[in-house]
């Protein structure tokens, strides 16, 4: 298994491929995003509520929700990434205040990616592992970009 690798590894190996790049920075479109991503969140929680949800689904819905967050929060660094490890060690690096942690970022990722690309399903286990840090950092990047819409 390789040596997992710190945000700031992360970031550097991804800078030296020229991979993050130069974002428009755009109040109202932010708010549009904004609004939709959280239109999305509340259609996941609804999922979760269903007498037997797809965890697979709501982990999924859930991830995408936090990514695009992240993405949103990036742009008022005028910057973005297709990538979504370098999203996170970016989050964790520059807005450190936030106090989010970089192996729950690492858990999720690779369990969408173990998903995605290998067929691994996600258990209720697994989103019930997950699933309050998921509510917890989605409020608080919502938060913090209401704030800096301000």
């Amino acid at each position: 298994m390789p040596k997992e690798l710190t945000p700031e590894q992360v970031y550097d190996n991804l800078v030296t491929k020229g991979l993050y790049g130069e974002a428009n920075f755009d109040k109202d479109e932010i708010k549009k995003n904004l609004k939709m991503t959280i239109e999305d969140y509340t259609f996941a929680q609804q999922m979760c509520k269903q007498k037997q949800p797809s965890w697979r689904i709501v982990f999924n819905a859930h991830y995408d929700i936090l990514r695009e967050l992240c993405d949103q929060l990036m742009r008022f660094s005028k910057q973005k990434i297709s990538n979504h490890q370098g999203l996170f060690a970016f989050i964790i690096l520059n807005y450190n205040d936030l106090e989010f942690d970089w192996n729950f970022f690492e858990t999720i990722r690779t369990a969408r990616n173990r998903n995605k690309y290998e067929g691994k399903d996600i258990s209720k286990e697994m989103w019930d592992q997950v699933s309050l840090q998921f509510k917890v950092y989605i409020s608080t990047l919502k938060k913090e970009i209401e704030i800096r819409l301000k």
